[in-house]
């Protein structure tokens, strides 16, 4: 899924779902070393999640909560293992993704020197600013979250 690292989703139940409006810039280029592939212009968004058996999965929420967030990890005088540190207690309301993920964005296509290549720029969201504030806040909340994210793939569409 655009946005999110190779094997970030884990479960042996999940589901993927990708919609693309895809449009041509320039059908051929002529260059001094030959006709190359035109270039097309994609927007798209994805929607996926994941779980294991007996794990609960609640895709959306928009009811008010109230959450401690992680904001550090530590490791403990005592035993040495990591442990959380909380923060203050907030408020999140509104329509969020509870345990699924999405990612939107856009990219550039193009067939050259014999391969397709695709450029995309991507962008996750919960569709909550408030919800990604708690849930990262350990690395910078939504600032951290919501970073553009480039990838480079050689491959046929789908």
């Amino acid at each position: 899924m655009r946005g999110y690292e190779y094997l970030q989703f884990s479960g042996n139940t999940g589901f993927f779902g990708n919609a693309e409006l895809r449009f041509p810039f320039i059908e051929a280029m002529a260059t001094p070393i030959g006709v190359l592939g035109g270039v097309r212009g994609v927007l798209f968004f994805n929607i996926s999640g994941a779980k294991y058996n007996n794990q609960t999965f609640q895709m959306f929420a928009s009811s008010t909560q109230i959450y401690k967030p992680v904001i550090a990890y530590v490791p403990s005088p005592i035993t040495g293992d990591i442990v959380p540190v909380y923060g203050q207690e907030q408020i999140v309301d509104g329509f969020r993704l509870q345990d699924g993920k999405a990612s939107y964005g856009f990219g550039l296509e193009t067939f050259a020197l014999g391969f397709p290549m695709h450029f995309d720029w991507s962008w996750r969201t919960l569709f909550n600013r408030g919800w990604e504030d708690v849930v990262y806040a350990a690395y910078g909340g939504t600032n951290w979250f919501r970073k553009a994210e480039f990838s480079f793939w050689i491959g046929y569409d789908f």
